[in-house]
């Protein structure tokens, strides 16, 4: 920016408010000598002669504050020799320029404690990824900082009227210079400017660890159902065939017919490991009854063997990983943080009809209750990857590292990722992109990031004393009455379907008889005594 005006004025112009997002600004102050003019308020009839002042604006020069200095005399009519570099760096020092950050607490990104519970209050950093990269940029470009909160405790959702909420609102309206850890989204680039991206974090299922299924269906779970059907239409197929060759076989030599019964309780004993005292008489039924007792030999030993599996570690009921099967699921809840920031945003704008509908159903809790409620079962809670996985390996991990909760394995929102925003205009966003972008090239970013989840976990295993169930189960599996009561109750039934055959058989020998239908055992011959 080159402006001409009189020499009364360089400091007013420069340091003009609306000037403040222009990296360099010079102000040419010439001496100006009035002939005749009858247009007194225009140049014309006006000749320039002597000297120009040059004035130049230096931002952070005065203890980090914006001064006007003169730079240069310039005789009008020769040729200027600059006797100073007219637009030199000014983003190399800030000199203790002292900046106005906004920001919210997300942990291992940036941790901070409140300096008073009112709205929009400083706060003082902690360590975190972001502090790290603050102190490391700051060092190098010499400036300091103040920290806030944004007034209403939020990152930035758009309202209709065009205006953002939250740290988002903040940066557009000018009242903070930069804010730390936010994320990238089309939409926000129109009220802040963002830094490059140095890491990414994406939406993730959060549930309780899936419990052992109920044992009483252990003795049918080591085959799945279709071949539970399966045998047991081949074991009937099986027992028609050998009727139907018995049945040939008499109708041909005149020998004696098999009862259907008879043959499918012949397939089913075999299956059963408990074979007939006598096998059909014609050869052909025989060759089918050694070859099905092969084939139930196999199916007896690998059911043997996975039921003993199942036992010794039962199954458990399926997890979560995907919002579509969050959906399928009757009876669950879920929800997420007060934060209004880029997830709620991407609920908000999305077509997908599956996130449609789990944004109709979110409830709107604080971490600590979600993750009571996700420890009590049937709930999810949705939310940041690294962010949870520091809250659970700080606070719900014990010494031997087990946790009662699960992370879903499907990653959701690919928005980008994080960086830092800017107030649009801003001129010293590339000054400070650019030593970003040398601690990503060094490593230290992937490094920090890495040593903070660590340690958060490391002084998790060694004040938290939550029991940890699953590491204490011996190596050896003691099967109790819990994983055999499928058997119990197969054999009560059992026991109650005899019960009532005994029944029916009494009642119809008894009706029977007093019907006269039974033959008069009076005309058969006496026992020999």
């Amino acid at each position: 920016m080159v402006m001409v005006g009189p020499r009364a004025h360089p400091h007013a112009f420069l340091n003009h408010h609306a000037f403040r997002n222009t990296a360099h600004a010079l102000y040419l102050a010439p001496q100006l000598d009035i002939l005749q003019s009858r247009a007194p308020t225009t140049l014309q009839g006006s000749m320039l002669c002597g000297d120009v002042e040059v004035y130049w604006r230096c931002l952070y020069c005065n203890q980090g504050k914006p001064d006007v200095f003169l730079l240069d005399l310039w005789k009008l009519h020769s040729p200027y020799h600059a006797h100073h570099v007219l637009f030199p760096d000014q983003f190399e020092n800030f000199h203790g320029h002292k900046f106005r950050i906004v920001s919210m607490d997300w942990f291992p990104f940036l941790g901070f404690t409140r300096d008073s519970n009112a709205s929009a209050t400083t706060v003082t950093l902690t360590d975190s990824l972001d502090y790290r990269m603050l102190t490391a940029i700051s060092r190098v470009l010499n400036f300091t900082y103040e920290v806030r909160t944004p007034w209403d405790d939020q990152w930035g959702v758009s309202q209709a009227d065009g205006n953002w909420t939250g740290t988002v609102g903040t940066l557009q309206h000018h009242q903070a210079d930069f804010s730390m850890l936010l994320s990238w989204l089309h939409s926000r680039m129109a009220a802040v400017d963002y830094s490059r991206v140095y890491v990414s974090e994406p939406l993730v299922i959060v549930t309780s660890k899936s419990g052992p299924l109920p044992q009483i269906f252990a003795l049918v779970r080591p085959f799945p159902s279709v071949l539970w059907a399966a045998i047991l239409i081949l074991s009937m197929v099986v027992g028609l065939t050998m009727w139907a060759l018995q049945r040939a076989w008499a109708w041909i030599s005149g020998g004696q017919e098999m009862r259907v019964s008879s043959a499918l309780m012949m397939s089913w004993g075999i299956l059963l490991e408990d074979p007939p005292n006598v096998l059909p008489a014609n050869v052909t039924s025989q060759v089918l009854v050694g070859w099905w007792w092969v084939f139930c030999m196999l199916i007896t030993a690998t059911y043997r063997s996975s039921l003993i599996a199942h036992l010794s570690v039962p199954d458990k009921s399926p997890t979560i990983d995907t919002l579509d099967q969050l959906l399928e699921e009757d009876g669950w809840t879920w929800g997420m943080e007060p934060t209004y920031g880029v997830g709620w945003q991407w609920f908000k704008e999305s077509s997908v009809p599956t996130v449609q509908k789990v944004n109709q159903r979110i409830e709107v809790l604080d971490a600590e209750e979600h993750l009571a409620l996700v420890l009590q079962g049937r709930h999810a809670f949705l939310t940041w990857k690294y962010y949870i996985r520091t809250i659970i390996a700080s606070s719900y991990t014990n010494a031997r590292g087990y946790t009662p909760t699960y992370t879903g394995r499907s990653e959701y929102i690919n928005y980008g990722g994080y960086g830092w925003g800017f107030r649009k205009g801003a001129p010293f966003r590339e000054r400070i992109d650019a030593v970003k972008q040398r601690l990503l090239q060094g490593g230290l970013i992937n490094y920090w990031m890495n040593e903070l989840i660590l340690t958060s976990s490391r002084e998790a295993r060694k004040n938290n004393s939550m029991e940890d169930t699953a590491a204490q189960v011996s190596e050896r599996v003691v099967l109790g009455l819990g994983q055999l009561q499928g058997a119990f109750y197969l054999l009560i039934l059992g026991y109650v379907a005899a019960a009532f055959t005994l029944l029916a058989e009494t009642i119809t020998n008894k009706f029977f008889r007093n019907a006269g239908q039974f033959p008069n055992t009076s005309l058969l011959p006496p026992l020999r005594r």
